[in-house]
């Protein structure tokens, strides 16, 4: 039985009878007493009316009452569900008109409410019925953002408030549920009924269930070192219908399942999960990557610790971390890194905001509600003061909305139960454009711009990431000159990157010369003033020295000429003064 058919089945058991049920469709696939896979809803079926002669009846606008007579083996049982569903009109509605939608809910709230009496099953059980009815948010919308009900929609949710507050429907053993998106039902009726949250599969039961569909479909194969465990957690608290439809597909084709392939329907069944405010950060992205470096070795250390910790569950350690330093120096990498470390999915987190009064709210507890139930996970928020509001402001010209969105920002990252759970990765490259609030939360690492001594050796890396082939040594003259071309143009990994991968338009390989004339040829990179202004606030918003590139070895460090004269080249120590005074030296000349 499935952790969702058990909670349903544990809230009806436990006296409950009338349910709200959000979070996992109804129609997702699980594998029910038997083994078999069925619709989470068919298995919900199926016990109710094992475990308590309960009998399902569905309704929704779009296919009207269904009481699912075909199922019914015997037909003095169908004679009996049928005799109590006419007596109200409820048999043969099918249409989607108002006045339908009215009779069919005064129908259940009246049948609902009925006692036993002497209906029973040929089998001597008392005969109970259930309903359900599915997406709650059409028949009761909730209006308190804005918009207005139909007729139909406020006779609707008054007779769902008193059917479900009804002493009759709790003794006569029947059961109303209606199932809808979490927010958008209306509160009136909401606020009356039992909330049940319907967890996605975790990790037991998908494990359970891809073992099932690669025994139903035999011809279904993985590729070279993934097996059906590595698919279970590749695909853990999304639905099962997507890994299911794989695994088919794979199986109709005769094609081995790729990593690939199963990161994009997880990723696919993350968008639609948290309707765009979440997505998966793709693996490949850092295939092969090797972050090359004095500045980004300790970022790279210190997240790898974090990434052990995270792995074993260690509550000691901070939840939410905060990469600042200039563009394209490794940030995003080192997230993805960090979660590949820890052996857990990377999510990325996206604005909730959005212009509809309250779904700003709605989404933004949604997309924190998922984070919650992905756990052990890391989460990803890429340039956060330019992506999600960390300012406050008087301005309300979003009617709240950035305001909501900072306000649920702000209690996820204050909760402490995270700690050990989940692991918050977020970069900037202008932290002073965050409140005090929101940098309390976080724990800032520095991420400065590479050393001119250290461009050859990512200049190599990079090399061979872009072109395998590539035979390079960063001791060549032509590549330590290729090195000085790039730190005196201010350019960044990325943009040595983009300037390598150009040349292979006009070239056929990475040769020593080729290098050097890419580097000569590269335009339009950012401008240095920019990078060093975003490296002095880097370091000016440090949560510690252990965090500073030089901390171990201050006197061996080579310090460029813009951090001169503002740390002790002896002692490490950042000299708060003369730091500021730097800062706004460069303040007028930076474009950050």
């Amino acid at each position: 039985m499935s952790d969702a058919t058990k909670a349903i089945l544990r809230a009806y058991e436990e006296g409950q009878p009338a349910l709200l049920i959000h979070g996992r469709s109804l129609h997702d696939l699980v594998l029910d007493q038997e083994g078999k896979m069925r619709p989470l809803v068919e298995a919900l079926r199926r016990d109710f009316l094992v475990t308590h002669g309960l009998h399902l009846v569905t309704y929704s606008m779009a296919n009207g009452l269904d009481w699912d007579a075909s199922r019914i083996e015997d037909a003095r049982d169908r004679s009996t569900v049928e005799r109590l569903l006419r007596a109200q009109n409820l048999i043969g509605v099918a249409s989607d008109d108002p006045a339908d939608v009215v009779r069919v809910v005064r129908g259940i709230a009246s049948v609902a409410r009925q006692p036993r009496g002497d209906a029973r099953w040929t089998d001597g059980r008392e005969v109970r019925l259930g309903f359900l009815l599915e997406f709650a948010e059409h028949l009761a919308p909730n209006t308190t953002g804005g918009g207005s009900m139909s007729d139909a929609q406020v006779v609707t949710v008054e007779l769902a408030h008193t059917m479900a507050q009804s002493l009759a429907l709790r003794r006569s053993g029947n059961l109303i549920m209606f199932h809808g998106r979490e927010g958008l039902v209306d509160c009136l009726l909401s606020g009356a009924l039992h909330r049940v949250h319907l967890k996605q599969p975790g990790r037991a039961e998908k494990a359970a269930f891809v073992a099932a569909a690669v025994t139903l479909y035999p011809q279904a194969t993985f590729a070279d070192g993934l097996t059906a465990d590595h698919a279970s957690n590749l695909t853990a608290f999304t639905p099962n219908r997507g890994v299911e439809e794989l695994i088919r597909a794979a199986h109709r084709a005769k094609r081995p399942i790729t990593t690939r392939d199963l990161t994009a329907q997880k990723s696919q069944d993350v968008v639609a999960l948290s309707e765009d405010t979440l997505s998966v950060l793709d693996p490949a992205r850092v295939a092969g990557a090797r972050l090359i470096g004095r500045n980004v070795s300790v970022p790279a250390a210190l997240l790898t610790q974090l990434a052990g910790r995270l792995r074993a569950g260690d509550a000691r350690m901070p939840a939410n971390i905060l990469l600042s330093g200039a563009p394209g120096t490794g940030k995003t990498d080192l997230a993805i890194l960090t979660g590949q470390a820890a052996g857990v999915t990377a999510y990325a987190l996206h604005s909730p905001k959005r212009g509809i009064v309250g779904e700003t709210e709605r989404l933004a507890r949604l997309q924190q509600d998922l984070l919650a139930q992905f756990t052990p996970a890391v989460a990803f928020v890429d340039e956060i003061t330019e992506s999600m509001p960390v300012q406050r402001s008087d301005f309300d010209g979003d009617s709240g909305a950035s305001r909501a969105v900072m306000a649920s920002l702000l209690t996820s990252l204050s909760d402490e139960s995270r700690r050990g759970r989940s692991l918050l990765i977020a970069t900037t490259n202008c932290p002073w454009r965050m409140s005090a609030a929101m940098r309390s939360r976080f724990v800032f690492i520095p991420v400065l711009q590479p050393l001119r001594e250290d461009l050859p050796g990512i200049i190599v890396a990079t090399a061979k990431r872009i072109d395998p082939a590539a035979s390079l040594d960063s001791t060549d003259p032509r590549i330590r000159a290729a090195g000085d071309i790039f730190y005196n143009k201010g350019a960044n990994p990325r943009h040595i990157r983009e300037a390598l991968t150009n040349l292979l338009m006009f070239e056929e390989s990475l040769t020593p010369e080729a290098v050097e004339r890419a580097a000569s040829h590269l335009e339009g990179v950012t401008d240095r003033a920019s990078a060093i202004y975003a490296d002095l606030w880097a370091i000016r918003a440090c949560a510690s020295r252990q965090f500073l590139p030089w901390h171990a070895a201050p006197s061996e460090y080579p310090f460029p000429e813009h951090l001169r004269g503002v740390v002790n080249e002896q002692t490490g120590e950042v000299i708060v003064s003369d730091m500021d005074r730097r800062i706004e030296e460069y303040r007028p000349h930076a474009s950050v």
